[in-house]
């Protein structure tokens, strides 16, 4: 699972993309909201929740950031915390003895459809992913079922893609190779920081998703990363390289780019 605790400071990221990631949030809220906000009945208590701790967090722990004009109509107060933040906001209920994904605001997806998820135990959510029955189902039902108030878990994953649009739902039917000379400009890092912590009133979990992505280029001059990169990607079980579509078809390319980078003759 890779999980670390995070301390009450550390909880959410503010960066420089904030103004611009908060103007993409609203235009999709307003755009199509149907794809990337959901609830299932009963959830407003702690999607209140959420608002309450996202507003008094800011307040606390980022007081010169402005926060955006609250829309003029009623909303789920889940979808209220979604317009404060760059993080995408899920909030698991446990029901019939499994925690159920029943209320997000998703706008920045990573190649899956909230439409898809929603009302889903987390077994399900992630069963399209290789090893995940087997390796973490377990796993990861113990935690959520054992995470207490006041705990933070954070993680991080990666990936590769051939966009740097935000919101990704679908992943390519037929990813196209990239020729090696355009390998470092045309793929995308993009990566998810990721949290966890129980609500203390409602006992919900709240799932916290910031996506932070750059193109391959940033490692030109970072040799030593670059070889990590490569290094971690040529260990990757076939079946789990397979699942991502960019990677899959240019994993070879991307790593000789970075042993390239590594050799120091990037380009």
């Amino acid at each position: 699972m890779g999980l670390s605790r995070a301390d009450e400071a550390g909880w959410l990221d503010v960066d420089d993309q904030r103004d611009v990631e908060l103007a993409e949030r609203h235009r999709l809220l307003a755009e199509r909201h149907d794809d990337v906000f959901a609830a299932r009945p009963g959830t407003g208590a702690a999607g209140a929740e959420v608002h309450t701790l996202i507003r008094a967090w800011l307040a606390r722990h980022r007081p010169e950031v402005a926060l955006p004009a609250p829309p003029t109509r009623e909303i789920h107060p889940l979808e209220a915390a979604g317009r404060l933040t760059q993080e995408d906001l899920c909030l698991m209920v446990e029901r019939d003895g499994a925690h159920h994904l029943d209320a997000a605001c998703l706008c920045f997806p990573s190649h899956w459809r909230l439409a898809d998820k929603i009302g889903r135990p987390a077994a399900e959510l992630h069963a399209p992913v290789p090893g995940y029955a087997d390796e973490l189902s377990a796993r990861v039902d113990r935690y959520l079922d054992r995470l207490r108030p006041g705990v933070i878990g954070r993680r991080r994953n990666w990936s590769v893609h051939d966009s740097p649009t935000l919101f990704a739902p679908i992943p390519p039917e037929r990813p196209v190779p990239v020729p090696a000379a355009e390998v470092a400009e045309r793929l995308w890092l993009r990566s998810e920081r990721q949290t966890l912590r129980r609500l203390p009133a409602s006992g919900a979990v709240l799932f916290t998703i910031k996506v932070q992505q750059a193109p391959l280029a940033v490692l030109a001059h970072r040799p030593e990363v670059a070889g990590r990169l490569a290094a971690r990607i040529r260990a990757k079980p076939p079946e789990r390289t397979a699942y991502v579509p960019s990677l899959r078809i240019n994993a070879k390319t991307i790593c000789d780019w970075l042993d390239a980078v590594g050799d120091g003759r990037p380009g």
